[in-house]
Order: C-alpha cells, then structure tokens, then sequence
C-alpha cells in the first residue's frame, strides 16, 4: 500500500485552477464564436434582401416601360400581372412578399414617376435598426442599399 501512495503523490494532474482557467478560455472562444455566427447571417439576410429587391426593382422598371409610370399599389401591380407570392414558380415577375426577416416587403409611390421597395419593420421595436432599400425613378433603378431606420 506504501509504494501506491508513493506513486500518487508524485503523480503530477491539473489543479482545480487550471481546469477553471481552461473552460473559461474555452467560454471566450465559444462567445466570439456565436458573435461572428450571428453577424454572418445578417449580412446573408441582407444579401438575400438586396437580391429579391432587385428583382422586384426589374418588375417595376418593365411595368414602368409599358405604362410609363409605376403602380400605385400592389393591388395595381397584381392586375398588371405581377404576382407577389413565396415561390416564383416559372413567372420572371413573381415577387416575394416576405423579406429575410420574415416581415412584409413595403412598396410605396411617392408619385408616378418615382418609389420605394424596402424591408419591412420588426414587430419589436427597436431590433431592426435599418432597412434594406431599393429606389427608382422614370424608368431607371438604383441599386439597393442599407439605410438607418433612425430617420422613419
């Protein structure tokens, strides 16, 4: 019994300190880990915004090139035959209606000759502090872009 004494008393382990200096390395790592994770998906969602803005934004121009000035409404970019729905199907001018963030698609007119495609809002205030926003005007779009909701 002597000898396996001996033995464990030169036996060399960690410390309880070094175990917690180990998981608390290993709790920072983990931190920035979830951090970059999270920034990544919103730049993908703002990515996919960008894009389904812009097809959006091809819709209008070709209805502007017909009618010579942009719907008033969904209802009258519905009747022109642009159809706002979740699958595209094989329709170039179907739209989808909800944004990356699961929020409706906002379109406004500010006269006929100009408008607005934009993300819509959170249901909870102050989550979302920006939209993704798409322009245009007589005919021509510009390309989508980030603004601050600080102004709405």
């Amino acid at each position: 019994m002597s000898i396996l004494k001996r033995y464990l008393r030169n036996e060399k382990g960690f410390t309880m300190i070094e175990m917690m200096v180990v998981l608390i390395i290993i709790a920072v790592l983990i931190a920035g880990g979830i951090k970059f994770y999270s920034g990544y998906m919103e730049n993908a969602r703002v990515t996919k915004a960008k894009a389904q803005i812009s097809t959006m934004q091809a819709a209008l121009d070709s209805y502007y090139a017909e009618k010579s000035a942009y719907p008033a409404d969904v209802d009258q970019l519905l009747n022109a035959g642009i159809r706002v729905a979740d699958d595209p199907g094989d329709n170039p001018f179907k739209l989808e209606a909800v944004d990356p963030w699961g929020e409706n698609y906002e379109y406004k007119v500010t006269d006929t000759n100009s408008y607005q495609v934009y993300t819509g809002y959170d249901n909870v205030q102050g989550q979302k502090e920006y939209h993704v926003v798409g322009d245009g005007s007589n005919g021509e779009s510009n390309p989508p872009e980030v603004k601050s909701t600080s102004g709405d």
